[in-house]
């Protein structure tokens, strides 16, 4: 089987009704990697796996909307763990900042690790890389190669040509959309706009791209347009539970 990619989440800072911001299964032959595990993520995450069955958890940057659910992710573990269907602690991967946030983590039920930009894990015989990008705390991009594909989650963050390099040449780019025009949602910053994405997706030569952490306030037709314009090729805006082969 090629990588699965279910989008479980896509919402920025708050979930719609019966929603989840930012969330990411991904499912190989050899098991499954939740990318981000935010507000409302938990619900959706039960209509295809279970806890004892995720081989690890990353968290691209400790804010709410990419962690929210993190504690009853734990829950669960405890839960499974208690009947012996969990043998092991729940794999986390998150960076060390803010030390306040990470140190939620902590608990006899997960075993944390920290993200570097030179430490490549392998999880689900995936092999997994982390980029450093532009938002407000520290935050990764994050790579996913599964026997010759490519998926990169561009996490939060402003445009830069770094990111176009981390991205290069990926069958799937899952790229943040935060601002809008007349949204009330963000400032901008630390976030790009949906033609900043689709310019990341084209310099890159990606072959399909996703907009996620979208604001509620945005008008998606319009932002869609301006992504595709920018990257030449025809740009998905998500629905709950979306899933994606690559």
């Amino acid at each position: 089987m090629d990588m699965k990619i279910t989008i479980l989440g896509y919402w920025g800072g708050y979930p719609s009704a019966g929603g989840a911001t930012a969330g990411y299964l991904v499912t190989t032959d050899e098991g499954n990697i939740l990318i981000d595990c935010g507000s409302g993520v938990m619900s959706r995450l039960t209509f295809f796996t279970h806890v004892e069955k995720l081989s690890g958890v990353i968290l691209s940057h400790l804010h709410y909307d990419h962690m929210a659910d993190i504690g009853i992710l734990q829950y669960a573990a405890v839960g499974a763990q208690r009947v012996g269907r969990m043998k092991n602690k729940l794999q986390i991967f998150a960076p060390d900042q803010p030390e306040e946030m990470r140190e939620r983590l902590y608990g006899p039920h997960s075993e944390v690790h920290s993200i570097r930009e030179d430490q490549p894990i392998r999880l689900a015989g995936a092999d997994i890389e982390f980029f450093p990008v532009k938002h407000t705390i520290p935050c990764y991009s994050v790579k996913v190669r599964y026997r010759g594909k490519t998926l990169v989650y561009s996490a939060d963050t402003a445009y830069f040509e770094g990111l176009v390099e981390f991205a290069k040449d990926a069958d799937m780019l899952i790229c943040e959309a935060t601002i809008c025009r007349g949204s009330c949602h963000t400032t901008g910053d630390g976030h790009m706009d949906a033609k900043q994405a689709g310019t990341v997706a084209q310099k890159a030569n990606a072959k399909q791209l996703v907009l996620t952490h979208l604001p509620h306030d945005g008008h998606f037709e319009a932002m869609k347009q301006e992504a595709a314009e920018a990257f030449g090729k025809a740009v998905h805006i998500p629905n709950v539970t979306d899933t994606f082969i690559v």
